[in-house]
């Protein structure tokens, strides 16, 4: 009910946004300090009154069209129900005026910000922060094309330091940052419903819960229950499950990298991307699809990915036909269905080589198996690990090394000894000598990891670094300020996560240079399970390059050129999807495994 009464508030708030919108004087003042503040952007201006009335117009033929954008019709909708309140402003503005004022609260900024109650029982202030505008906030996932995804957090811990307040879409957040302050956070987990902090998912367990499955470990809060999926899922992310999955990276990269060697040029973001959703058909879900059925799961697991990054998932309420009538929806059920015929034939047949077999036939010291909906939810979190994360870190260190050819060579040379030495074959020793290839990707996601851990939810006032994080805010760990902030690597003019002159791989090789606070597969016990398997498929992938590729040319990056990221999506992106044109070495190492 909470949850409700806020965005009743946030509603009624909508008329004076309304009218602000359609006051052309205003409008121009918002786009002159937009313009001031941020690079310009390529949104196109609407005029509401228009719009509504060519939506009224059109209602009627859209819901008659089978065919028909459910998302075309829900813009529509919202553009008309503004136009409405636009017209009915100053009543409406009249009653919450009056609501305001005979509100039973103590406190005025609850009534702008609902749910930003202080702990008074409790000594220490609230950290500094700013909560932006009243009822709705700050959108945290804005993005620029000069930083890439999320650079509105990134200002406000420049602005604020390693802990700051602010306010999303109805919800208190408390941004942490630091090794030492996440950890003094997480050590409050596990301490039973009511006493500390537990994963969740923004808004509830619906939409968020029914597209990313809440039996997932990931979302699950009680510490025995925690425990065991965390024991059963992690027998199939073991160093001996990884190194049986070899032999499919292997087979699967050769194919991606031959593909890179016949193009003039080509883009390696979608090189990794068909290179980890091949992985996460064929070894994570085991499946057997026929070549014109590759393509169909490519793109739903795709858009099934970015509904991380829509933030009318927030509501506080069930989207009505979310799984049947929306494209993220029906690519969620797409998936699923995928992995139910595939646990039908492992009940049928017995079981094989898969990660979801692993899965599937883990049992506990007591016989214990993980149930069916748990089987599917693990594996869809395997899926999103080990696709987007991996996908986006290799677009990045293709760009790194592009920029850096000098590292490249040192990969070059690791892997030509390692194969005099071990051979062609990546086995899991060939892995564990690739030291200065891991050092690479290390320093890869220290420069451009994941920018948030999960969120989570506080259940009883803590204190953190000498603040407040009161009851019932969220807590939200920031994996970028704790690296930009790290003492090892810091310095004031930031150059220490600049891609051309921060990019140091060496320092993960000397004990006195190695970075003390580097967590980009998070923290504690919720630390990312799949941490394996991702680390595994882009060093196959990377060591496969270096044995068949002699050296490769940036296409759009030229000297000191900037740098231009996607501003939308859910890690770091270069805008061109770094797109490269490749030399073949004079000897290639490579053999085709057939599995």
């Amino acid at each position: 009910m909470k949850g409700l009464g806020r965005y009743f508030l946030l509603l009624s708030a909508l008329p004076s946004a309304a009218a602000f919108v359609g006051s052309p004087r205003s409008t121009h003042d918002v786009r002159t300090a937009a313009a001031a503040r941020a690079p310009p952007k390529s949104y196109p201006t609407v005029d509401i009154t228009a719009a509504a009335a060519a939506s009224k117009s059109t209602t009627a033929i859209y819901m008659s069209s089978t065919s028909s954008s459910i998302a075309v019709v829900a813009k529509s909708a919202v553009t008309a129900v503004f136009a409405q309140l636009r017209r009915h402003a100053k009543l409406l503005l009249v009653l919450l005026t009056a609501s305001l004022l005979f509100a039973k609260r103590s406190n005025p900024q609850t009534l702008l910000w609902p749910g930003t109650q202080t702990d008074k029982d409790c000594d220490a202030p609230l950290p500094a922060g700013g909560y932006g505008c009243p009822f709705i906030g700050i959108n945290l996932f804005d993005g620029n094309k000069d930083y890439g995804p999320f650079v509105t957090s990134w200002q406000l811990g420049q602005k604020y330091g390693k802990i700051f307040k602010t306010y999303f879409a109805g919800f208190p957040i408390v941004n942490v940052s630091g090794k030492d302050n996440i950890k003094a956070l997480v050590k409050n987990e596990f301490k039973g419903e009511g006493r500390g902090i537990g994963t969740k998912l923004i808004g509830g367990e619906h939409n968020f819960g029914d597209l990313f499955g809440d039996k997932a470990v990931l979302y699950e809060n009680d510490a025995g229950k925690h425990g065991r999926l965390r024991k059963l899922a992690g027998d199939a992310m073991t160093p001996v499950a990884i190194a049986e999955a070899l032999p499919s990276f292997q087979d699967l990269a050769n194919q991606q990298v031959d593909r890179v060697l016949k193009a003039d040029t080509i883009q390696m973001e979608e090189v990794f991307n068909d290179f980890t959703l091949d992985i996460a058909w064929k070894q994570i879900l085991g499946l057997d699809l026929k070549q014109e059925d590759i393509s169909e799961f490519h793109k739903m697991v795709q858009i099934w990915v970015k509904c991380i990054m829509d933030p009318m998932l927030l509501v506080p309420f069930r989207i009505p036909g979310l799984m049947k009538w929306t494209k993220v929806g029906r690519a969620r059920t797409y998936i699923v269905s995928k992995i139910e015929e595939k646990l039908d034939k492992l009940e049928r047949d017995g079981p094989d080589s898969s990660t979801l077999s692993k899965l599937y036939f883990a049992t506990d010291d007591d016989g214990s198996k993980l149930t069916r909906e748990e089987v599917i939810h693990n594996a869809m979190i395997l899926i999103f690990a080990g696709s987007e994360t991996s996908s986006s870190t290799l677009t990045c260190a293709s760009l790194l090394l592009g920029l850096h050819p000098n590292v490249w060579r040192k990969i070059k040379a690791e892997q030509d000894e390692l194969v005099a030495e071990l051979g062609e074959e990546f086995t899991r020793e060939t892995l564990d000598k690739s030291v200065y290839l891991d050092s690479v990707i290390k320093e890869t996601l220290r420069v451009k990891p994941i920018e948030f851990g999960e969120m989570r939810l506080v259940e009883n006032t803590v204190e953190v670094d000498g603040k407040q994080i009161p009851k019932n805010w969220f807590a939200l760990f920031n994996v970028k300020q704790t690296h930009w902030n790290d003492p090892s690597t810091f310095k004031e003019d930031g150059s220490h996560m600049d891609v051309r002159e921060g990019f140091q791989p060496e320092r993960w090789l000397d004990e006195t240079t190695k970075p003390s606070e580097w967590m980009p597969f998070g923290e504690g016990g919720r630390r990312c399970i799949g941490e394996r398997l991702g680390m595994a498929e882009m060093k196959v992938f990377l060591g496969m390059m270096a044995r068949k590729l002699d050296r490769y040319d940036l296409v759009n990056v030229h000297g000191d050129d900037d740098i231009v990221w996607k501003p939308d999506t859910v890690m770091a992106r270069p805008a061109d999807g770094t797109e490269i044109r490749a030399t073949a070495a004079d000897t290639s190492h490579a053999v085709e495994y057939q599995i």
